[in-house]
């Protein structure tokens, strides 16, 4: 009788632990994970972050910021994150990139039942449209330095 129980026992545990380990089996992760990127001043930035299995929040920080977890970010009106959450797509697309937006990104995806956190870095790169037409102003400048009387 004591080993029927045993039996019992063994299949019980096994089907309770059953379920975390097929979940387990398929935890999120990264389908595209963000790149660095360069774009002109005043163009548009896309940052792209795919997940598989998505089970965690999605959300977007900026230097460390955090940024939130909405569609569109307060503070932010240049910001938005495109995509569809049930195909795990959160892509942060900055129009009129400035030189403020020159900064490293992370897609975060926190942790949920029986899966861990993810998170991915991308740095972007503004180059200012009128860096060659700066650039002469400073050499003739120190070339032919003002004078004044």
């Amino acid at each position: 009788m004591s080993h029927r129980r045993l039996q019992i026992g063994a299949i019980l545990t096994f089907l309770t632990v059953l379920p975390a380990l097929l979940v387990g089996a398929q935890q999120q992760k990264f389908r595209v994970m963000p790149r660095d990127l360069q774009v002109l001043e005043g163009s548009e930035a896309l940052l792209r972050c795919e997940i598989y299995n998505l089970a965690g929040a999605v959300q977007w920080t900026k230097d460390g910021f955090a940024l939130g977890f909405s569609q569109t970010i307060p503070g932010y009106p240049r910001y938005s994150v495109l995509g569809d959450r049930a195909q795990g797509v959160y892509n942060l697309r900055i129009s009129n990139a400035s030189l403020e937006d020159d900064a490293e990104y992370q897609c975060q995806v926190g942790p949920a039942k029986f899966n861990s956190a993810i998170r991915a870095n991308a740095k972007l790169i503004v180059i200012c449209k009128y860096f060659p037409l700066y650039f002469w102003m400073l050499i003739v400048s120190h070339m032919f330095p003002c004078k004044h009387p």
